[in-house]
């Protein structure tokens, strides 16, 4: 499974999964684009690991909720690199909020940055790729899209959304080469999650549904997403891919 000569652009990709996955990609001899909107010092040094592996790697600084800034990341890669053979939508927010108590703005944050990102930069890649008759996206979700989660319908709604959206788009761009797949991991140790997990005894319940033992590791997510990336997977699309330690 190697990436060489690819160019891949990862949003959210400055910290936890994102950093997982531009690290893998960069480790399998991928050019990479990051992409982040608040914490320039963690893309900072995301950046400095990444060019040990030798390959080009460079950030890009913007909200992706706003097609506008969408569209300039990818223009931008498409510029640096020459073509995008890769785009994995990974950014997105975790909040908790319960129905007849959340307000409106927070419902319209979640869904804003969890899926109009995804359709904005699906937006401005699939024509490149078109184009170039090749490409591979990867839509980061979750399990939560399956089964529910008390206190996260928002979260939920968005990341259901992005399953139905893998599988349509998927159909629309197969005869030009290009697969679309899905991942959907459940807990995933990370800086949007860890606090939560370890507070009031949440690790012990959560451990209790997981047959494998574990809380899942942004890497187990990279592993999957080089597989998704690579010539491996190349008549696999539309698909989700449950990412959960055995858990239903």
């Amino acid at each position: 499974m190697n990436l060489f000569g690819k160019n891949a652009v990862i949003t959210g990709g400055s910290r936890g999964i994102g950093k997982a996955i531009a690290l893998k990609f960069a480790e399998a001899g991928c050019n990479i684009m990051i992409n982040y909107n608040i914490n320039k010092s963690a893309a900072d040094e995301t950046l400095d690991a990444l060019r040990k592996f030798g390959k080009k790697a460079v950030t890009f600084d913007g909200d992706i909720s706003k097609p506008e800034i969408a569209k300039e990341m990818v223009d931008k890669a498409a510029l640096i690199f020459e073509k995008i053979d890769i785009l994995v939508n990974n950014a997105g927010i975790w909040e908790k909020g319960n129905i007849g108590e959340m307000e409106y703005e927070q419902w319209q944050r979640i869904i804003t940055t969890n899926l109009d990102s995804v359709f904005n930069c699906c937006n401005s890649a699939v024509p490149y790729m078109k184009k170039q008759k090749s490409g591979k996206i990867i839509n980061i979700s979750s399990r939560s899209a399956r089964k529910g989660e008390e206190g996260s319908s928002a979260y939920v709604a968005s990341k259901a959304g992005l399953i139905g959206f893998t599988r349509s788009i998927a159909l629309e761009v197969a005869k030009d080469n290009i697969c679309v797949n899905c991942i959907a991991p459940a807990w995933v140790e990370s800086d949007m999650t860890k606090d939560y997990i370890y507070s009031n005894n949440m690790e012990d319940e959560i451990l209790k549904s997981i047959p494998l033992g574990r809380i899942g590791q942004p890497e187990d997510v990279a592993n999957v997403a080089l597989f998704l990336a690579s010539t491996l997977s190349d008549y696999l699309t539309g698909e989700t891919i449950f990412l959960s330690g055995g858990a239903i």
